[in-house]
């Protein structure tokens, strides 16, 4: 960590050329993640004589020397916590290996769980190392929701259930603004009901928005979540059906195994269009109730085909790559796949075509990176892409994060 430090200290960063600043970012990885380690084991020790010797509590501690807020204080506790309970990651941050987001992962997924799934889960600590150091800190926490769930199903809870019976809306007339405030929780299949319509409603203004020439929308300075109010009111207060739909699209992804027998398994993929866990039972319940348009995989999860049911290419196109992407396809972005834009890898104005592996997700920061920045971007057959910076050096070399779970989940199974 010394060393790492002397280095960073000895560069200039008004000349550091591009592979020079890479190299830095590197060491001070390195240096902050034994600095947070040493913090995690000091805050354990202060909770500890909290515990033992009436001294202050840690999170209080750190608000009144680390220059933190309260909510800071207690992450870093939490994130103390699941380094008590998972040593390796303790080491695997002092290393450099992973960073403190990696920990707080793991300290928000086990936060609510009780003692018996906290240990099975736990049990498995050199395999969620593992899936650490390879993975962002969004899709590790992802991979841990992606496990607790799957214990909780062994355990027979019945989470849908249980969502549905805890879902709700309220309203406050806030007196201090004039506004109303809302709070909601709503269950997965009526959440991907609501939010697809809201998505939709607020693409066709963004559209209508730029046809009209304003500027907002013009020079992307718009507010999605104002537009997304506002489409909700259009789409709820609307009196006629151009604006109120009678039955708005719910896309679900299911694998076939668990479709045919109704049963998940452990690498079962049943889920709403934005990552929702759904129960077998309610896929086959939708199905009963609408139409389907199939979406074939290899066994890599790379979409081969898609249903021609709908004749629009840009409706099951979408749902081609959202089988494959959660996310934005640009290495570490979490932009969920819905509020992204398709991106043509050849460029539809030089003539590239709008095919299937041309296409792929890219969030509107991305998109323009690409667009205006000088950025290229490579997709080989298997979907793998290869982004580089206008400066000619390769960036990041990725694959579809969902496609890249299921091929990680089945090399494994075929090791063991």
């Amino acid at each position: 960590m010394i060393e790492a430090v002397e280095r960073v200290a000895a560069i200039d960063a008004a000349t550091a050329d591009s592979a020079t600043c890479a190299a830095v970012l590197a060491d001070l990885k390195r240096s902050r993640g034994w600095i947070d380690a040493v913090e995690a084991r000091f805050t354990s020790r202060m909770r500890h004589l909290y515990d033992t010797a009436g001294a202050a509590p840690a999170a209080a501690e750190h608000s009144r020397h680390s220059g933190v807020s309260a909510a800071e204080g207690r992450r870093k506790d939490r994130r103390s916590k699941a380094i008590e309970d998972a040593p390796s990651f303790g080491d695997a941050l002092a290393n450099g290996t992973i960073g403190a987001e990696h920990c707080d992962a793991l300290a928000n997924a086990t936060a609510k769980l009780d003692d018996t799934l906290k240990s099975e889960l736990l049990a498995g600590e050199a395999d969620l190392l593992d899936h650490a150091t390879g993975m962002t800190p969004e899709q590790f926490a992802r991979h841990c929701s992606d496990r607790i769930r799957r214990l909780e199903r062994d355990h027979g809870i019945e989470r849908n259930r249980q969502q549905r019976s805890n879902t709700y809306l309220r309203r406050k007339r806030n007196m201090a603004t004039g506004m109303t405030d809302g709070w909601f929780s709503f269950h997965p299949e009526l959440a991907n009901q609501i939010f697809r319509a809201i998505d939709a409603e607020v693409d066709a203004m963004i559209a209508a928005g730029i046809a009209r020439g304003e500027a907002e929308f013009l020079t992307r300075t718009y507010d999605r979540d104002r537009l997304a109010a506002e489409a909700l009111g259009r789409l709820l207060a609307g009196g006629h059906q151009a604006v109120r739909p009678l039955q708005a699209d719910i896309a679900v992804l299911c694998d076939h195994e668990t479709l045919v027998t109704g049963r998940l398994h452990e690498h079962s993929v049943c889920e709403t269009s934005d990552g929702l866990p759904l129960p077998p039972a309610s896929v086959a319940r939708l199905l009963c109730e609408g139409r389907i348009s199939p979406i074939i995989v290899d066994s890599n999860g790379v979409v081969l085909d898609v249903g021609r049911e709908l004749r629009h290419a840009n409706r099951h196109q979408r749902r081609a790559l959202r089988a494959m992407y959660r996310t934005c396809a640009f290495h570490g972005c979490d932009v969920p796949f819905d509020r992204c834009e398709i991106h043509h890898i050849a460029y539809w104005e030089l003539g590239g075509p709008t095919d299937l592996d041309n296409l792929l997700p890219l969030c509107s920061r991305h998109h323009h990176v690409v667009h205006e920045g000088g950025w290229t971007l490579h997709l080989a057959p298997d979907r793998t892409l290869t982004a580089t910076r206008p400066d000619g050096t390769v960036h990041a070399t990725t694959r579809p994060d969902i496609a890249d779970e299921r091929t990680r989940g089945r090399r494994r199974r075929t090791a063991a």
